[in-house]
């Protein structure tokens, strides 16, 4: 089975990202995890959506971004099973759950720009970790 594991940008190469791809991995067992910051910046990733079986989407303090979402919604459109993890941060990270969660919410493209925009500036030491790899943010 193949995975893709779908989640904002603001969690890419964070301790939240490695925590999640190991709870995907203990419970779905999958023979492969595609992650998207392990391809860097595509313009199409459609096509690797449609090639898994499965699509997991992180939602943060109960919110889908916008991008989630639709890689979300194309997994589910092509036939792949759909979960969501949640997370607050990362030291709380929920379980997989099933499909789109009852109290998620779905961001537009607006909202999920203000969204990140907001956890940005709540964690200006973000944008370092981000580029430099440290696991010391909230993620």
């Amino acid at each position: 089975m193949k995975v893709y594991f779908s989640h904002p940008t603001i969690t890419f190469r964070t301790r939240t990202e490695s925590i999640c791809l190991d709870i995907i991995d203990e419970v779905l067992g999958p023979d492969e995890i595609v992650n998207p910051p392990d391809f860097g910046l595509k313009d199409d990733l459609k096509s690797v959506i449609h090639g898994c079986e499965v699509v997991v989407g992180m939602a943060i303090e109960n919110k889908h971004t916008f991008l989630v979402w639709n890689e979300m919604k194309e997994g589910r459109k092509h036939g792949s099973e759909v979960y969501t993890i949640r997370v607050k941060n990362k030291e709380n990270i929920g379980e997989l759950e099933k499909g789109f969660p009852e109290g998620v919410q779905q961001l537009t493209r607006e909202e999920s720009d203000k969204f990140t925009g907001e956890l940005m500036k709540e964690n200006r030491g973000l944008l370092v970790s981000l580029i430099f790899g440290n696991w010391g943010s909230r993620f």
